[in-house]
């Protein structure tokens, strides 16, 4: 699997990513919500079409990369398009993704250079905005404070972890050619939607950690 992986490499980075701490999930409240209602109050489960201002951190082999984007996210069509920049401001590129292609619609000379780049960002797009996503016949598992729907793979598993009030705190992929985590934090009330501040995708594989904090997020009329 490519994802920003390959952008690491373009900066000749090695070595293992630094480890993620563990969410803090509300304890005071008791996990009882159906499948179905929390898959239909899940944010990327809906339409709204939202630009959301970020901030990202790559991390890797002991080297941090602090990048500016933003983000079209279309939940409708299931497409995302982002514009990334350096520290400076200087554009890196513009990507659209769907859930099952992309188009690099600019980039500077040196990614473009990169055989596998677009896809290898797309991949990573779409793992923490548009597919995979929760459905109403995975298997629900409720523990205390915490419920899960988990789908049973050929390979492996795949598994949606919520806390006690109905927010998707992780979703987790253990497969023969996956391994990797996204965990959604600083859940926010935007109009009729939660959404998070933050959210950090491991890849183990890649060995590699990529954390967004969204600074603005609107819904587009």
């Amino acid at each position: 699997m490519l994802r920003i992986g390959i952008f690491l490499l373009l900066l000749s980075l090695v070595a293992c990513a630094p480890a993620t701490p563990p969410q803090r999930l509300p304890d005071n409240c008791l996990a009882e919500t159906s499948s179905a209602q929390l898959v239909m109050t899940n944010w990327l489960n809906q339409s709204q079409v939202w630009r959301l201002r970020q901030v990202t951190l790559l991390e890797a082999g002991g080297r941090k990369f602090p990048l500016e984007g933003f983000l079209r996210l279309d939940l409708a069509q299931g497409e995302a398009r982002l514009v990334a920049m350096n520290e400076v401001g200087l554009v890196l590129f513009d990507l659209l993704v769907t859930k099952t292609d992309q188009h690099l619609q600019r980039a500077v000379p040196q990614l473009q250079q990169v055989n596998g780049f677009a896809a290898g960002v797309a991949q990573s797009l779409r793992q923490i905005f548009l597919h995979p996503l929760p459905r109403t016949d995975d298997q629900l598992e409720n523990t205390e404070n915490i419920q899960q729907l988990r789908r049973m793979l050929p390979e492996g598993t795949l598994d949606f972890r919520y806390d006690c009030r109905g927010d998707l705190r992780t979703v987790r992929s253990e497969t023969e050619h996956s391994d990797w985590r996204v965990a959604y934090d600083n859940y926010q009330q935007l109009g009729d939607s939660r959404i998070p501040e933050q959210i950090i995708m491991n890849d183990y594989k890649q060995r590699l950690k990529l954390s967004l904090w969204i600074r603005e997020a609107k819904q587009e009329l």
